[in-house]
């Protein structure tokens, strides 16, 4: 009986050593109506804190309902007059200021004063998106459409590397109508966050509309608008050159180019909302304007498998002889991020 009881009095000093640390070491909110929320802080943007308990997935609270945070981590905190910190978050003061450990000392502010709060950005980030879509009908009319299109996005300290491929097929009564192979790229050095230089390439083939091949290269700046765990806008400028074979003839010069991309996650993430758009412009031969975009949803199934509903718009002022200006497409289908 004695060995016994020994037994369970060493499992629960076992259990003891080990839960007592974490919960010693969560970060805490104490709201003002007294309830205190344990877990991991995560970050506090546009007036609400996010944190993410131990029982349950991550979930935010308004700003102005907080009284208290503590958090062991450092994070990067914006201040509304603009100041920007490296702090941990210390609780509060007697006259209910939220005190902040910046290099070891402390900093009071008001609640209302935090603009924004987030961990570091790590060194090393990717996101990668894989859509397919497919399309097979039968009967009076056999038609086969197939879209792959695939996107990534790395950053590795102050290097960004952006690319996209497309590939489109359909064919209708065994006669192709749609060819198109597109490969762009895009290099990003961060030299002033939010700006950042760089440069382009691109390739692209649609023996459909008559491309036998465009090549396109460029130098860019542009600036983050939006980068965060929920929006990522970016825009670029800049020029280049390009080269094309369109109609059986072979030309190139000077180009003016713009780049935008545009995501925006809501409800926690299970819906997005993506544009991409990249606009060229020849300034030579037709001086033909290219302009080309593909705006849709993403909606999460399962994990990183999601459904997605996208409509695909490309256009050209000056297409080959016998040409449409315009191609557009809706594509629905499924898809994995990684």
């Amino acid at each position: 009986m004695k060995s016994q009881i020994l037994r369970y009095a060493f499992a629960g000093l076992f259990l003891t050593a080990i839960y007592i640390p974490d919960l010693a070491l969560a970060d805490q909110l104490v709201m003002k109506n007294g309830d205190v929320i344990t877990g991991d802080l995560g970050k506090v943007e546009g007036n609400r804190v996010f944190i993410k308990p131990a029982y349950a997935g991550e979930f935010s609270v308004d700003l102005s309902e907080v009284v208290s945070i503590e958090a062991e981590k450092v994070y990067e905190v914006e201040l509304e007059d603009g100041s920007e910190v490296n702090a941990k978050f210390a609780g509060i003061t007697a006259d209910g200021q939220q005190t902040l450990i910046v290099d070891d000392a402390e900093m009071n502010v008001g609640m209302t004063d935090l603009a924004t709060a987030a961990l570091p950005q790590a060194y090393y980030e990717r996101v990668s998106h894989v859509d397919f879509n497919m399309a097979w009908n039968g009967g009076n009319t056999d038609d086969k459409t197939n879209l792959l299109f695939a996107d990534t996005r790395i950053r590795v300290g102050e290097q960004r590397h952006l690319a996209a491929l497309t590939i489109a097929r359909n064919e209708t009564n065994n006669i192709t109508t749609k060819k198109q192979d597109l490969f762009r790229y895009s290099y990003n050095w961060l030299f002033n966050e939010p700006w950042y230089l760089g440069g382009t390439a691109s390739y692209e083939r649609d023996p459909i509309k008559d491309l036998s091949y465009r090549y396109t290269v460029g130098a860019l700046i542009g600036r983050d608008i939006f980068k965060d765990s929920r929006k990522f806008l970016t825009a670029s400028l800049g020029m280049g050159y390009s080269e094309q074979k369109l109609a059986g003839d072979s030309d190139g010069g000077a180009t003016g180019l713009w780049n935008l991309i545009y995501e925006h996650k809501f409800r926690d993430g299970d819906l997005a909302f993506f544009h991409n758009e990249n606009l060229a412009y020849q300034f030579y031969g037709a001086n033909n304007l290219i302009v080309k975009t593909n705006t849709g949803f993403r909606f999460d199934i399962l994990a990183n498998i999601y459904a997605s509903v996208a409509f695909r718009w490309d256009y050209e002022t000056e297409p080959a002889v016998g040409t449409k200006s315009y191609d557009t497409t809706l594509a629905v289908g499924i898809g994995a991020e990684f």
